[in-house]
């Protein structure tokens, strides 16, 4: 038995590694018909059964080289051919598109591509979109990054899994491509283009690398580890802003998130950085033009304790006001929202509006009243709860009788005393039985149902956050 290439067995430990692939998956290979996905789909074919998995083949004819575009085409669809594997290709003019949208050469063609091929996956059911991005690319955007202005996560390069798409080539040098066309009698295309110092990637492989290489002939191997270092840092501390993000978030809703300003401004300043990329990301999702000095602006007029609005970049605007700060995708104007749901006793109810699935557990023993630190959870007595539980928004002119107090006390003025912007109130569910108002989410809790000596069942209540409107349910 042959002993495999290089570039294949790179292939399978990259694969299994991170768990790129699942039998059973269909993986649609992006093909341009240059060495690099010329290498992955054939390598990816010659273990498909190992992996139990099905390709397709897809291309893009990107329209910018003419006759050489539509023959890169029919090389793709031959190769395909020979390999028995299902093609889809497409022909957009991207030149024109590029002049539409006033956007660079490659930033349109990046664009297109992918949502070429984000559709053609879900048209034919692919688990995965397979990239054919080798280590020599991870040096280059490495670079790019450095050279544009990046933070930990510019550093960390392309990650080998990000959502659908998986990069199998990551570990592997352009010379093994080259080594296993050869050892496999495979042809590909060249791309003139991918030689003239027009763009900024062909400027870095052409110019600054051999530059670099004469300082330290092992570059390249400096910045792979330099990449792969960054990318578990930047791992850590994104899934730690994201758990801080959540915990911060007052409001959440398609286009908007309000955040807590005072728990904002005591966070450690690496973490504080990210937690406002996650609220820009959480209400446009594209982070590509929020750039450094966008972030330190507005965490300079936030520790300035003043009132403020502040747009940042692609229309995403930022509103501080008195112990909060919302980002939204949009300026607009406040919009009461109103809603109302039946809570399940026991059980799960989402109440996307305000971003929170209440979750209700009936508890057969006595407990002592529970209120945990950020008032997300709660224990009533069961037997004193009167009627159906329900969520809804708050009402001007609603009251409630806070515990250890006897008489009542306007909703309203509970806000004004905690400092919570009248654009979110609205959207704070507000528990009640039948006739009274027990908890405010994250607010306040009644005392009319509180825990005593003699309580026998007790319901546990808590809010946990969810995506926004993340739920399709009917009001009641």
């Amino acid at each position: 038995m042959n002993e495999r290439h290089r570039l294949v067995e790179s292939l399978l430990s990259l694969v299994r590694e991170y768990s790129m692939t699942a039998p059973g998956e269909t993986v649609l290979v992006a093909v341009s018909g240059g060495p690099d996905s010329v290498a992955l789909v054939h390598a990816l074919w010659s273990v498909r059964e190992e992996l139990d998995i099905t390709l397709y083949v897809a291309h893009l004819n990107h329209s910018f080289r003419g006759e050489e575009s539509d023959n890169d085409a029919r090389f793709v669809w031959s190769l395909a051919s020979s390999l028995s594997i299902p093609c889809v290709i497409e022909k957009v003019d991207v030149p024109r598109m590029r002049q539409m949208l006033r956007l660079s050469a490659e930033s349109a063609a990046r664009l297109v591509r992918y949502e070429f091929l984000e559709n053609t996956a879900e048209k034919i059911g692919a688990a995965r979109i397979a990239l054919g991005h080798t280590a020599d690319d991870q040096v280059e955007t490495v670079l790019m990054n450095i050279i544009r202005g990046s933070g930990t996560d510019g550093l960390a390069g392309m990650p080998p899994v990000r959502g659908k798409i998986i990069r199998p080539l990551l570990g592997v040098r352009r010379t093994d491509v080259a080594s296993y066309l050869q050892e496999q009698g495979l042809s590909a295309r060249i791309d003139e283009t991918n030689l003239l110092p027009h763009f900024t990637r062909n400027r870095i492989r052409l110019r600054l690398l051999p530059m670099l290489r004469e300082y330290n002939p092992g570059i390249d191997t400096v910045i792979l580890q330099l990449a792969e270092l960054a990318r578990a840092d930047s791992a850590y501390m994104n899934a730690e802003a994201s758990k801080v993000f959540k915990r911060l978030t007052i409001a959440c809703d398609t286009g908007a998130v309000t955040l807590d300003r005072g728990e904002l401004l005591g966070l450690d300043l690496a973490i504080r950085r990210r937690v406002v990329r996650e609220a820009v990301k959480s209400v446009r999702s594209d982070l590509s033009d929020l750039g450094f000095r966008h972030v330190e602006d507005l965490l300079g007029l936030l520790a300035t304790g003043g009132d403020f609005r502040y747009e940042l970049p692609a229309g995403v605007f930022v509103e501080c006001e008195r112990g909060s700060i919302v980002f939204r995708s949009e300026r607009q104007p406040d919009v009461p929202i109103i809603y109302k749901y039946e809570i399940a006793v026991p059980g799960e109810t989402p109440i996307g509006e305000a971003g929170v699935l209440i979750k209700a557990e009936v508890i057969e023993s006595h407990l002592e009243p529970v209120r945990s630190p950020d008032d997300t959870e709660v224990i009533l007595d069961l037997d004193k709860v009167k009627g159906t539980l329900v969520a809804r928004n708050w009402q001007p002119g609603d009251r409630i009788q806070p515990l250890g107090m006897k008489g009542s006390k306007k909703l309203q003025d509970v806000f004004t005393d905690r400092k919570i912007p009248r654009r979110v109130r609205h959207r704070i569910p507000v528990i009640q039985d039948g006739e009274r108002i027990l908890w405010v989410v994250g607010v306040i809790i009644s005392d009319v149902a509180k825990v005593t000596d003699s309580t026998q069942r007790c319901l546990r209540l808590r809010a946990v956050p969810v995506s926004p409107c993340s739920y399709d349910r009917k009001v009641v």
